[in-house]
This record gives C-alpha cells, structure tokens and sequence, in this order.
C-alpha cells in the first residue's frame, strides 16, 4: 500500500514557497507517472478569454491552437484543489493519487464524471495554459 500522499500547497507552505498552477500541474502527473506538460502561452491566451467572457459562469470555447479544455469552480489560490479534487480525483483510484482524494476531493460532486480526469492526464497532450477568473479555472491542452 502506498504512504498516503500531502498536498502540494502544504508541504510548500512549509517550506515558505509559493505556488503557479504549474507547479501544481509538474507535481501531480509526476506522482502520477505522466510526462511533464509544457506551458504554452496561446493556451493560456485561450484559457484566460474562455474565463473572461464566462464572467463566472462555466462557458467552454475550444478557440484555434486548443484541443481539450477543463473549468471549474475555484479561488485564484487554491488551484491545487481543482486540479486534484476538482478534476484528477474523477478517477480517485489512479495510480499515483495514493488516497489524496479523501483530503482534496471533499466538497467535490463529480456526479459520475471522468472527462476531465481522462484531459488531464493523457498523454496525448504536451502543452498545457491555465487561468482564473471571477471564480472559474479554466485549462487548455494540446
């Protein structure tokens, strides 16, 4: 059995780093046995007019450059949260999770959905852009 894993944001916490969301992204698919992401800045372009012209509300666009896209709810500061609750912990028992969704998927009702989960860790995609607004995380892959 694995040791149960501690979120990012905690054991950075107590080190007195802070977080971007790829710290975030680089950490989990490691644990995860994924290859690293790269950021890419059009992703992120499109992430961020995707959660700019939602103004809060969760309104996908798959603008030119992006092939797979992931929203959620969430604060600007607890993208780990969404990333690993909100979305790789659709599939709770993925190898490399360890248990972490009892502590970061709390509060989540992914009502039966794995989409997000099977985005984020395909291997098929090798770029990644993320942003926040008004309430909303939004990814682009590709």
């Amino acid at each position: 059995m694995y040791a149960k894993l501690q979120p990012l944001l905690l054991i950075a916490a107590a080190a007195g780093t802070a977080l971007g969301y790829m710290d975030v992204v680089t950490h989990w698919r490691s644990q995860m046995g994924l290859p690293a992401l790269s950021e890419d800045w059009t992703l992120v372009g499109n992430a961020q007019k995707t959660v700019w012209d939602g103004n809060g509300q969760m309104v996908h666009q798959l603008l030119p450059g992006t092939w797979a896209q992931v929203l959620a709810p969430g604060s600007p500061e607890d993208f780990e949260h969404v990333f690993v609750g909100g979305w790789l912990c659709e599939i709770p028992d993925y190898p490399g999770l360890n248990g972490i969704c009892d502590v970061l998927g709390a509060g989540w009702d992914h009502q039966g959905q794995t989409g997000h989960a099977e985005i984020l860790t395909s291997t098929s995609y090798t770029r990644i852009g993320c942003a926040w607004h008004n309430g909303i995380w939004g990814c682009d892959l590709a």
